[in-house]
């Protein structure tokens, strides 16, 4: 049994989740994912996470392709998963081809195969979070009828039209 692992902060699951956990899946039979807790998310990666950690689970738990879920709160935690779990395929995003990233000097001295997977949507949790961001900034100026001017997306001031 080829066993496969994928990690990430899946917040707000999208197409581009489940085109990356679909291809992690075709080429193995059991897909573990390593589900990033709330506590360090804001530190590594910037901002909160929409979702609550409960919130992310369930939602991957109700995808086909994932057949288990193990939440991680750091790196060091990717590096120690790998040694404990019997994982042969370890699978991360094509942008991280050139980049250094945590388990990679692990997987090449213990023969895990890296996989890449194919960015081949327009999808991330960014993009997502910009246009709720922005649909909801419409929704509140056709609610006031002013036009709200917004930096950083925290409203900083009212004009009425």
């Amino acid at each position: 049994m080829i066993i496969g692992i994928i990690f990430g902060v899946f917040d707000m699951l999208h197409v581009g989740h489940i085109v990356a956990l679909q291809e992690a899946k075709s080429q193995c039979d059991y897909l573990i994912v390593g589900l990033k807790t709330d506590s360090n998310v804001q530190e590594a990666d910037g901002h909160d996470t929409a979702q609550t950690m409960v919130e992310r689970f369930i939602k991957l738990e109700g995808c086909q392709f994932v057949d288990e879920i193990i939440p991680f709160e750091s790196d060091h935690d990717i590096t120690d998963m790998l040694q404990s779990l019997p994982v042969h395929k370890f699978f991360i995003g094509e942008d991280y081809k050139m980049v250094d990233f945590s388990g990679r000097d692990y997987c090449i001295s213990e023969g895990i195969e890296i996989c890449y997977t194919k960015n081949k949507n327009r999808f991330s949790s960014q993009s997502l979070r910009k246009i709720v961001s922005e649909k909801e900034i419409e929704k509140a100026e056709r609610s006031f009828g002013a036009s709200l001017k917004c930096h950083s997306a925290n409203i900083i001031s009212t004009t009425p039209q």
